[in-house]
């Protein structure tokens, strides 16, 4: 083969690999566009898992799309997820889409459905309550950015349901400790549920578990006492052969801390179950509750 041929030959190769070249990008461009208009179609039309799907194809190919396109894109692509009931997914669109277009027409909405989507992956009142506590942090940020907003009304609404569904969360644990004899921390959940929600719960009822508990708290400072006794007569014990008794005796020191720790926490608790048994007498009468308030402080402990 002569050189003009090779030359000719070479020359066409590569007129040939650019032309794929164009083509190809072309083709991508082209395809990029068709799945985004698919997509939008079929949320229109309400099919959600099919939006999602081609609108995902579209994302990969967003080089191709307009700044509006690719923000539509994220918008439905969020909303679509949402729409189907993919809230955990949903939720990662929406942030992103807040991020990155926080001045974008329907910023309002995707707050609204950001708010939604945490409440509805939030798991029943008596497991952990975070994405709860998150939709009420993202819900009255939304109140301070938006507050004439036309949306105000469902997020309140929001609000209420989730600080009502917090409510419940600290109640049921609260019984469970009170159920299982842990008295003074269940005297803390119940005074923390009378200060933090007060329009979330029957005031009575949980005023009731709170006398209560404050007025058992002694009981179950008693057992704490007699662990750290034991743990401090063990110690004594130790001590005349111990070779590095100035260590020990620092720790005897911590357990008698603790010992009269509890026996100040008992004489508190008991203290201010006596004040509260005074107001709730003022509140709510001698009633049944009252009663049997007056026996667990005659009697320093519950019937079983």
């Amino acid at each position: 083969m002569g050189i003009a041929k090779k030359a000719l030959l070479l020359c066409g190769l590569s007129l040939l690999l650019f032309s794929c070249a164009k083509k190809s990008e072309a083709q991508k461009a082209k395809e990029a566009r068709q799945y985004y208009a698919k997509g939008v179609k079929l949320y229109q039309k309400g099919d959600f898992g099919g939006a999602a799907e081609y609108l995902r194809k579209a994302e990969a190919g967003m080089a191709y799309l307009s700044p509006e396109q690719i923000r539509n894109l994220k918008f439905k692509l969020a909303m679509a997820l949402y729409k189907d009931g993919k809230y955990e997914d949903a939720i990662l669109e929406l942030e992103d889409y807040i991020t990155y277009y926080p001045s974008a027409p329907n910023i309002e909405l995707a707050y609204l459905y950001l708010i939604n989507a945490y409440l509805k992956i939030s798991p029943d009142p008596w497991r952990d309550q975070s994405y709860t506590q998150k939709a009420i942090e993202v819900a009255e940020k939304f109140l301070q950015m938006f507050p004439n907003s036309k949306y105000r009304a469902q997020i309140e609404e929001l609000i209420y349901q989730a600080k009502r569904k917090l409510a419940k969360h600290h109640y049921l644990i609260a019984k469970f400790y009170e159920d299982y004899g842990y008295y003074y921390p269940a005297a803390v959940r119940f005074e923390y549920l009378l200060l933090t929600y007060p329009n979330f719960i029957n005031t009575q009822d949980v005023y009731f578990h709170y006398i209560k508990n404050l007025l058992l708290v002694p009981n179950y400072a008693r057992q704490k006492e007699e662990y750290w006794k034991e743990k401090l007569q063990e110690l004594k014990e130790k001590l005349p052969e111990a070779k590095d008794k100035k260590h020990l005796q620092k720790r005897i020191e911590f357990y008698q801390s603790q010992i009269e720790r509890w026996k100040k926490i008992a004489r508190e608790a008991l203290k201010k179950g006596e004040e509260n048994l005074k107001i709730y007498k003022e509140r709510f009468g001698e009633d049944k509750y009252y009663k049997i308030l007056l026996k667990i402080k005659k009697e320093g402990k519950v019937e079983q």
